[in-house]
């Protein structure tokens, strides 16, 4: 068992040293450690080479349609922006608000990440931001790092709380407890990535003048998050908090409008003087986003929602199916309800508002493919890679009840879950609750999504807490709110927010700044998970 777990890790050791440690580009790396996943799954965990690399590519076609084809249609929208000189005149608009670096990354990467995280997910809450900041005049690094800090605490309520009710039906454990008990762990965990937001871009000197932003910012989120999800229910946490911290911010600032500025070094004073305000401006430079916002909840009312997804009678060609190797696990790709297609929509709708010909925008589609390349190349195989580790078998059909891959008397655990016994076999009841948030992050590590990390180890949290002694609620809810960390560091985040700043091939030097933050706040989460175990056992509902 100890050598396969090792064997297992083998893929994300590549990733590890490859990226972060030796600086090599994503896209030169993803493909060695995808050869190492395969090769490791056929010669050591003895599955099916045929079965293998149709996982593979099911995976690989995963990581383009749809998670690559969002920061795409993102970047096309910006790109337009850019060429045209409106995101010059957003730049202009929003010095109306307010020319505090500090407070636009609190209004755009956190209050306006989380509300994308909250309807869309996926990369949206790091690929627009960051594109929207970098046209602000931030430095594609910062754009980067702060986008990624500051989406954290909407993860697990993101995409219309995808992330908790697919824990609830993967575990079978109660979608309301779940909700509150995920709720009470980000609720403080909001409000702390608020200062931190704020500590990557200008540190502790930084802090000082922003308290009163900051406080307004995690308090409006926290205490809304907090609140839906505990008594409403998850699916609109991450958005109704989202929208109360805007509302919440924008108005604090309106107030503080003469309060001194906290700028770059090297930005120009002369250039962050208070402008005209022009609400014609301000409006058609964030149409598209505004568009973007209204066309995904739309699409994803109770009513509009199966048509969209293609479950409709007579809406079918909506969705795009194929099985590839499992019966259980079809290919599906909703190319009208993907946030990729609604941005690229949103767009076509408003730049005749905007005074943009189509041309421009046909022009900068291509330009945009040959730009991104090397980014969709590194997450095809990031994703291949998490599907060739969640691999098991046998794979029986739904419907006949028999093995269609393997053999019903033969239990082939996947190496994702050789990789989780292993470690678990190694600790107690004391130890667990520390490390469960881990299982989280290495899920997100894997798969740069906060719904598969559940999917993958949200039952074997249940099961360990249910051997252990422990709350199964907890323990599931810890590996969620886990996740978030793993946002900062995944490679596939990684890899969207680099593409979306213009750092491809950097993706190492972003690592290594967010790891600085992912590891605190793992081991706050963990110290909150024990403390919630053996301490506060009674607010574990």
């Amino acid at each position: 068992m100890l050598i396969l777990a090792l064997a297992a890790t083998l893929p994300l050791l590549v990733l590890l040293l490859g990226i972060p440690l030796m600086m090599k580009p994503a896209a030169k790396v993803a493909p060695v450690a995808w050869l190492a996943a395969v090769l490791t799954a056929i010669f050591v965990f003895h599955f099916p080479a045929k079965v293998t690399l149709l996982a593979a590519a099911q995976g690989g076609l995963t990581g383009l349609f749809p998670i690559m084809y969002i920061p795409f249609g993102a970047l096309v929208i910006y790109n337009v922006l850019k060429v045209t000189g409106w995101m010059d005149k957003m730049q202009g608009a929003m010095a109306n608000l307010t020319v505090d670096r500090r407070a636009q990354a609190l209004l755009i990467a956190f209050g306006f990440g989380a509300f994308l995280e909250g309807i869309c997910g996926f990369g949206a809450p790091v690929a627009i931001p960051a594109s929207i900041l970098i046209g602000l005049g931030y430095n594609p690094m910062m754009a980067a790092l702060v986008c990624l800090v500051a989406n954290t605490g909407p993860v697990p309520f993101g995409s219309l709380a995808i992330p908790t009710v697919t824990l609830a039906k993967t575990t079978g454990l109660d979608l309301m407890k779940l909700s509150q008990m995920t709720g009470r762990f980000m609720a403080p965990l909001s409000l702390v990535m608020a200062f931190a937001t704020v500590y990557a871009m200008s540190k502790f000197k930084g802090l000082r003048g922003a308290l009163g932003a900051i406080l307004v910012t995690g308090l409006s989120f926290s205490v809304t998050e907090f609140l839906v999800s505990n008594f409403i229910g998850p699916d609109l946490a991450s958005v109704l908090a989202a929208l109360v911290c805007l509302v919440a911010v924008a108005v604090f600032l309106k107030v503080q409008r003469n309060t001194q500025p906290w700028l770059f070094e090297g930005d120009a004073p002369a250039k962050n003087v208070i402008k005209t305000f022009h609400f014609r401006e301000l409006f058609l430079s964030w149409l598209p986003y505004l568009l973007l916002a209204v066309f995904v909840i739309a699409v994803n009312l109770p009513k509009t929602k199966p048509l969209f997804a293609g479950a409709a009678a007579g809406w079918h060609w909506a969705v795009l199916k194929t099985q590839l190797y499992n019966p259980n696990k079809i290919y599906s790709f909703a190319w009208l309800q993907t946030p990729g297609t609604i941005m690229l929509i949103a767009g076509l709708v408003a730049f005749p508002f905007m005074g943009i010909r189509y041309s421009v925008m046909a022009d900068q589609f291509g330009k945009t493919f040959r730009q991104m390349i090397p980014s969709f190349l590194a997450v095809a195989c990031i994703l291949s890679i998490a599907e060739v580790m969640n691999l098991a078998l046998p794979i029986i059909d739904p419907k006949t009840k028999l093995a269609v891959v393997g053999d019903l008397a033969f239990k082939q655990i996947s190496m994702v879950a050789t990789l989780a016994n292993g470690i678990v076999a190694l600790v107690s009841k004391q130890i667990y609750p520390l490390l469960s948030p881990l299982f989280g992050t290495i899920g997100v590590f894997l798969t740069g999504s906060n719904t598969s990390a559940n999917a993958l180890f949200g039952n074997l949290q249940k099961l360990t807490a249910q051997g252990m002694g422990l709350s199964d609620i907890l323990m599931a809810s810890a590996g969620s709110a886990g996740a978030s960390a793993g946002k900062m560091i995944s490679p596939q985040s990684i890899v969207i927010a680099a593409t979306a700043v213009g750092l491809a091939g950097k993706e190492g030097l972003i690592m290594r700044q967010t790891i600085k933050y992912t590891i605190p706040y793992v081991i706050l989460l963990a110290a909150m998970t024990w403390g919630f175990a053996f301490v506060f056992p009674w607010l574990v509902p």
